[in-house]
Order: structure tokens, then C-alpha cells, then sequence
């Protein structure tokens, strides 16, 4: 009896070790096991989403390459992009900047022809998207020539009405062109005889000898200025060149425009400096 009670003890003795071990254990590294496992579970997951992603974006680039699917040109000012049109794809350009046809500049020095200055070129060329070479390139300092400045539609080339109050900046299908005074009148710079002399010289430029080309060349620039009007000329609240609410510009960005941090940012940071950490090492 002795015997069997001894062993009975021995036995639940062994128990309560095994359970106080068990409990030791969980305590001890559970949570590092169950963050194992949930990672494991985690890393599974995400193998299995990327693996259908990949499967998804196959069968749409399959489907569109080989079924035909719908392509867009679109015109982005400085070339045509020729794209498959896919459904939500992020590299996909939604915008289209429409070419110029009306003006004569752009024949010779193209949508964006500023590039000399690399700090400010692209602020200048932003600028040709929304106003005609003229607009900058043609002083009119005698008072007595103010000129006036409207909307020309891009591909027509008409007179049209302000496309600020229903577009968004950089999104226009119009240009600023200045109209000068003639005679008791005004007429656009931009005028037919100008156009017509300019297309005239592209299409026989290469049977006119150096000195016709010198000639014609200076004739066409003839109506531009060697000094063009700088950003304090617009950017400015005391009598700026452009009439800003003439243009259909409201209140609120008139101020924004006519402000000191435009300016600001062109006159004081001639030069650009990158962060160390972006320069490459030796």
C-alpha cells in the first residue's frame, strides 16, 4: 500500500512539474512563437497578393497587346506619346497639352524654347504653355502704345474667352497674345502677315542664300525687343504688364500671383545647391 502511495506521488509530483514547465515556457518565449508564426502567416499573405497582382497586370498587358486594345496619342508639348491606354495604371498620363497652331514661334524654337538659363528654364517654359512667345518678347514702353492682352484658342487661333474660371492652371487650351495699337485700332501681334511671311521663309528657307536668311530672319524678329519683360514685370501689385482680372484671374490668385514670393524665388536662388547626402561620393 505503502508502496502504491509512493508511486502515486511520484507520478503527480511529475505532473505538476510538466504543467509548471508548460506554463514557464509559454510564459517564457509563447509571444516570440506567436509573433513567428503571425509573421510567417503575414509574409505568406502578402506572397500570395503580389503573385495575383502580377497574374492581374499579365493578363491586362496581354489583353491589350494582343486584343487590340485602345492606344492614345496625346500631345505632351515637347513630343506625342504613343501609349496602350490601361485602366488605372499609375504611370498612365492623363492630360493632353494640345499643340499650338497658331503660333509661328514655335516652328523655329519649339514649345519649350528657353534653355540657356538651367536654373529657371523650366519656370520660363511652364510659362509658353499659357502665353504666346510675344507676350514676354514684346515690350511696348511708350505709354501711348498700351497695349491689351486676351485669349487665343490653341487650335483655332480665335479670340476666346477667359479658361481660368473653368479649368485648372496648366490645364488651359488658350494662350495670352498682346494686341498693339495701329492707327486708331489695335491688332494682335501675332497678325496673318506676320504668320504668312514666317511660314513663307520655312518652306523656301533652303533656296535663300546666307544673307536673304540673315534678312528674313531679322525682319520676322523684327517685332521683338532684346530686352523681353523679367517676372517683377507681371509679378508685381504696382501696375503690372498684365491686367490679371482683364484675364479673367479672380481675387484670390491675383494675389497670390502679384505677390513677392514669385519674384522672390526667381531673384534669390540663381543657384541651386543639392542636400551632401544626394551628391554622389568618390
Amino acid at each position: 500500500m505503502k508502496r502504491f502511495l509512493k508511486v502515486l506521488l511520484i507520478v503527480f509530483s511529475m505532473g505538476l512539474t510538466m504543467i509548471y514547465m508548460v506554463i514557464i515556457w509559454k510564459l517564457t518565449f509563447g509571444h516570440l512563437i506567436h509573433a513567428v508564426v503571425k509573421r510567417h502567416t503575414a509574409v505568406k499573405t502578402a506572397k500570395e497578393l503580389a503573385a495575383q497582382k502580377r497574374q492581374n497586370t499579365t493578363q491586362t498587358l496581354k489583353k491589350s497587346l494582343f486584343a487590340g486594345d485602345e492606344r492614345v496619342k496625346q500631345y505632351l508639348g515637347y513630343r506625342v506619346l504613343d501609349t496602350i491606354r490601361l485602366e488605372g495604371h499609375f504611370h498612365h498620363i492623363d492630360f493632353d497639352i494640345l499643340p499650338d497652331k497658331r503660333s509661328y514661334c514655335n516652328k523655329c524654337h519649339g514649345d519649350m524654347p528657353h534653355n540657356k538659363v538651367k536654373e529657371v528654364r523650366a519656370f520660363w517654359n511652364m510659362h509658353a504653355f499659357f502665353m504666346a512667345c510675344e507676350t514676354c518678347h514684346v515690350r511696348f514702353d511708350d505709354p501711348a502704345a498700351k497695349p491689351a492682352y486676351k485669349w487665343y484658342d490653341r487650335q483655332t487661333g480665335k479670340i476666346v474667352d477667359s479658361p481660368v474660371p473653368h479649368a485648372r492652371p496648366g490645364f488651359y487650351t488658350a494662350k495670352i497674345i498682346p494686341f498693339e495699337q495701329v492707327g486708331g485700332g489695335s491688332a494682335r501681334v501675332d497678325s496673318d502677315e506676320r504668320i504668312a511671311y514666317a511660314n513663307e521663309f520655312i518652306k523656301s528657307g533652303d533656296t535663300l542664300s546666307e544673307f536673304q536668311k540673315s534678312k528674313a530672319v531679322k525682319v520676322i524678329h523684327s517685332v521683338t525687343s532684346k530686352k523681353p519683360y523679367v517676372c517683377n514685370d507681371c509679378h508685381r501689385k504696382d501696375k503690372p504688364i498684365l491686367s490679371l482680372r482683364d484675364l479673367g484671374y479672380p481675387p484670390e490668385r491675383i494675389n497670390f500671383l502679384e505677390g513677392n514670393e514669385v519674384v522672390g524665388m526667381v531673384d534669390k536662388y540663381r543657384t541651386f545647391f543639392l542636400p551632401e547626402f544626394m551628391k554622389p561620393g568618390p
